[in-house]
């Protein structure tokens, strides 16, 4: 196991020589293929964005200890490339020349740490699947889920969002319709953008349609009970992904929660501001990308300094990696979906409550 003194110096390794390990391992690249027609200044930038992404995860699997984070990362990324035209050697190639500029530049110690990430990943990427497998839709909402995404996908986003409508009439059959066709229509969208049968823009657009979509339907029903409860979402800074964030919001209202959405890459300072002027008795941080996880530790701290004792849940992919990931970040839960969420919110604000009482009495 390693030592977690060990893991802290890489994670700063890793971190200081990011710019410098990337333009190393992009310039290898390009100077080995430099007759090829991919060695193009667009391609090289391609190249460098890439290796960026690759970079991140390797940086949040080291943070994590967990090196099966990067070798998932890289066995989703290979079906990215691979439909677009990368091969799979390609990327193999890619992962060899990161190990070995990181080798050369990092002292042995913090490259025996990083090194195990990129040799598990290497020795597993053939192993993971070329192709995704399809999102499995419930029998019973099969034919709505079909019918949804047939809409979404020929554009229709008015005739989607009336086609749950009907199927809509109080917060239990709303909570239903997200769990059984929002959320796997989300998932199969984002299967077809991997396998680039659409593009980013129709993803961007279907997210923009379901979220719109529970908005409407979450505000059209009447919520089971009120419980005078405030609860504020947000993103930290560098964190732009927020469909789950706000589905989860509107789920909260039909929970009778009165929420408050902040929205996607939040200062710092103004969302400390924002949060001690609303005074929510739960704040939901939600962070998708490990590339957010070190503004969302910065902010945790913040608001735990500002609102000591006030409860703070984490959710979204980087924070389902692991206990130890959201942890680390200074949260007090983590929530693996929507459902989830609101059941753990309960149970912060009862242990609060029953906190409370425990300090009057003393």
């Amino acid at each position: 196991m390693t030592d977690y003194r060990q893991t802290v110096k890489a994670v700063e390794f890793l971190s200081d020589h990011e710019e410098e390990i990337i333009a190393r391992v992009v310039e290898r690249q390009c100077s080995a293929s430099q007759n090829s027609p991919w060695n193009t200044p667009a391609s090289r930038q391609r190249c460098l964005e890439d290796n960026r992404f690759h970079f991140h995860y390797l940086t949040a699997s080291v943070s994590a200890a967990r090196p099966q984070i990067f070798a998932d990362y890289c066995g989703w990324v290979k079906v990215v490339l691979s439909r677009r035209g990368i091969a799979e050697a390609h990327l193999k190639n890619n992962l060899e020349q990161l190990r070995s500029a990181l080798l050369k530049a990092a002292p042995e110690t913090v490259a025996d740490v990083i090194v195990g990430h990129l040799d598990l990943a290497i020795e597993r990427l053939s192993m993971y699947p070329n192709e995704p497998q399809p999102i499995p839709a419930g029998k019973a909402r099969s034919q709505l889920l079909a019918d949804y995404l047939q809409r979404i996908l020929a554009f229709d986003s008015e005739g989607a969002i009336h086609l749950l409508q009907s199927r809509a009439s109080d917060a239990r059959s709303v909570i239903d319709l997200y769990l059984e066709v929002l959320q796997p229509a989300q998932r199969e969208i984002g299967r077809l953008w991997q396998i680039n049968s659409i593009s980013v823009a129709v993803e961007h657009y279907a997210t923009s349609v379901a979220e719109r979509a529970l908005q409407i339907l979450s505000c059209a029903v009447a919520a089971d009970k009120s419980r005078g409860l405030r609860v504020l979402f947000l993103c930290p800074e560098g964190e732009h992904h927020c469909v789950g964030m706000h589905m989860v919001s509107s789920l909260s209202r039909l929970e009778g929660w009165d929420p408050y959405v902040i929205g996607p890459n939040t200062p710092l300072n103004s969302a400390v501001d924002f949060v001690t002027q609303v005074q929510p008795a739960v704040i939901g941080i939600s962070i998708t990308t490990f590339m957010a996880l070190s503004s969302t530790r910065q902010l945790i701290a913040k608001l735990k300094q500002a609102l000591p004792g006030l409860p703070i849940l984490v959710g979204g992919y980087a924070a389902n990696m692991g206990e130890e990931v959201w942890r680390s970040l200074g949260a007090d839960a983590y929530a693996p979906d929507g459902l989830s969420a609101l059941a753990i919110m309960d149970k912060l604000v009862a242990e609060q409550r029953g906190a409370t009482r425990t300090d009057s009495v003393r």
